[in-house]
């Protein structure tokens, strides 16, 4: 019998560790779950003009809005020590654009949160654009960078937002990362992908839903010869009339061949969720 209870308290002590243990992993993880930016630029957060060079209309232009900085601090507490841990912050917009970057380049950089045009009449705050076949304007809200070349992928531009969320980076990825036995070339074109790619595309369900997913339940490489796709993502107008898709034309041919080579590499790694498809 004192044998039974003995190893009746061992067991309940080794329980308690371990859900302490637990516990502890999961509050150390950078993880900030979606909030709606309407919900967030009320209230104590300082709105501000600013004047910037606009990629969308190719001209100067001036908005109001909010410091993202401000929005983030407000939304998450945490978000400081988040960004100290490496977290990354993740857009989602209204057409299922949702690119991410460095929650730490976002903090200290000089983002703003645009609420509406400055440049149009009260009654009408948004100006329309073409975007491939479509004419759209950027509401409900557009991110925009004072002091930053458009052209930097480190720094996103993201119109018609609807919400913030942060994520890490293996939580956010991890299922469209190359297996242990991926070469270097397959790696680095997995970098290249989230850098350029993910916003738009995904692969195996991870990154974002505005363009087609490129890995299941066949992969990209599987159907499109490697010369048409590589003429395709550099100049797709050459393919598709009024793409939404940019060309990448800027991205040198050993970058959008490493991207190609993470794809190949992909072939064997399809999953859907947590399972394999």
């Amino acid at each position: 019998m004192g044998v039974s209870a003995t190893v009746m308290r061992v067991l309940v002590a080794f329980a308690t560790i371990t859900a302490l243990l637990v516990a502890r992993n999961v509050a150390a993880e950078p993880v900030g779950k979606p909030v709606d930016i309407a919900a967030l630029t009320g209230g104590t957060v300082a709105a501000i003009s600013v004047a910037i060079e606009d990629p969308i209309y190719k001209r100067s232009k001036r908005y109001a809005g909010h410091r993202l900085a401000d929005l983030l601090r407000k939304a998450w507490p945490e978000v400081d020590r988040w960004a100290a841990e490496g977290a990354v912050l993740v857009f989602r917009c209204i057409d299922g654009y949702s690119p991410s970057m460095d929650l730490a380049r976002a903090l200290s950089g000089d983002g703003v949160v645009a609420t509406r045009d400055l440049d149009r009449p009260a009654g009408d705050p948004w100006q329309p654009f073409t975007h491939g076949k479509e004419t759209i304007t950027p509401a409900p809200f557009y991110v925009v960078w004072r002091g930053i070349d458009s052209a930097d992928a480190n720094y996103k531009w993201p119109y018609q937002l609807v919400s913030l969320s942060v994520e890490t980076f293996d939580r956010r990825y991890g299922n469209a990362a190359p297996g242990d036995e991926a070469s270097e070339e397959a790696r680095r074109g997995f970098r290249l992908f989230v850098e350029h790619c993910a916003s738009c595309h995904s692969v195996n369900l991870v990154g974002g839903e505005l363009g087609p997913e490129l890995n299941v339940p066949r992969n990209i490489t599987e159907y499109w010869p490697a010369e048409h796709l590589a003429a395709f993502v550099k100049a797709p107008d050459s393919y598709r009339a009024r793409s939404k898709m940019p060309g990448f034309g800027h991205l040198a041919d050993a970058e959008r061949s490493a991207i190609f080579v993470y794809l190949v590499a992909m072939r064997d790694r399809k999953m859907c969720g947590a399972r394999k498809c």
